[in-house]
């Protein structure tokens, strides 16, 4: 793969600097003189043929370095507030400080599910990266053509039942290969469901995916309709919840069935 990587670079070096070299030699002729154009265009050919190999050449490294973008973050931000901190003052204070802050958001219940909910979004992207990986394998098993390439995972974000995901297909997939792998993305994940869906009108290749942990609407939440009833609204019946709906005091053998319209004679309605 190294190798592979280093022959497209070459390729890639070479092409950028000979169509670079002629655009700025024939842009340049025109406000100076031809041996200065020449001149300028050689050097722009080699700077624009260095960077272009140089971005190809390392491309497995920033892919890596997205894949963990979100951990790199973190822990830069934590490491640089601490080094921060004990240049400023002294090392036991800076870690006292990290501890205090640390207790702050992880003792609370509501800022310690809030960072939980964003660390389950990290390790989706791992998961489903690790899983497209398998699933185009065993792709390239059946079809015996060439691998396609991973997906690019855009953004994860928590959502009340587990997380969304967003992610950009890459040649070699579509929507259609992905259906019928919701169960083993859903495992992969960790998850009870997966559903994915397209996340634009325009492109195919933006999808969404939604990763369901857990039933949002299994809570018991009070209506207030029950109170619209004048004989409800002061006494302790029960009032209606979801998801199930207990009775609240109405049977409807109490209610009396409209009268039946009388019929038309002759004529059109």
């Amino acid at each position: 793969m190294s190798q592979w990587y280093a022959r497209r670079a070459g390729v890639t070096a070479l092409v950028v600097g000979l169509v670079s070299d002629a655009l700025v030699t024939a842009v340049a002729s025109v406000f100076c003189p031809l041996l200065l154009a020449v001149v300028l265009g050689a050097l722009a050919g080699v700077v624009c043929a260095l960077v272009a190999a140089v971005l190809v050449r390392v491309w497995p490294v920033l892919r890596t370095l997205w894949w963990w973008s979100f951990e790199i973050t973190g822990w830069v931000f934590v490491a640089g507030g601490w080094v921060t901190v004990a240049h400023l003052t002294v090392w036991w204070i800076a870690s006292a400080l990290l501890l205090a802050v640390a207790a702050a958001v992880f003792v609370p219940r509501r800022s310690r599910r809030f960072v939980y909910a964003w660390s389950w979004c990290a390790v989706v992207r791992h998961r489903l990266r690790l899983c497209f990986a398998t699933l185009v394998r065993s792709q390239v098993r059946v079809t015996g053509g060439r691998p396609a390439a991973l997906p690019l995972l855009l953004w994860a974000r928590p959502t009340l039942a587990g997380e969304r995901v967003w992610l950009w297909l890459r040649p070699g997939l579509a929507l259609e290969d992905l259906e019928g792998k919701a169960g083993l993305i859903a495992v992969a994940c960790i998850a009870k469901q997966v559903r994915i869906a397209p996340a634009s009108e325009r492109y195919a290749a933006l999808l969404r995916v939604d990763i369901a942990r857990r039933d949002p609407l299994t809570g018991r939440i009070d209506s207030p309709l029950a109170l619209l009833i004048p004989s409800l609204r002061n006494t302790g019946a029960d009032v209606p919840v979801s998801p199930a709906v207990p009775p609240i005091g109405l049977e409807l053998a109490d209610i009396q069935e409209p009268p039946a319209p009388e019929p038309t004679r002759g004529g059109r309605r």
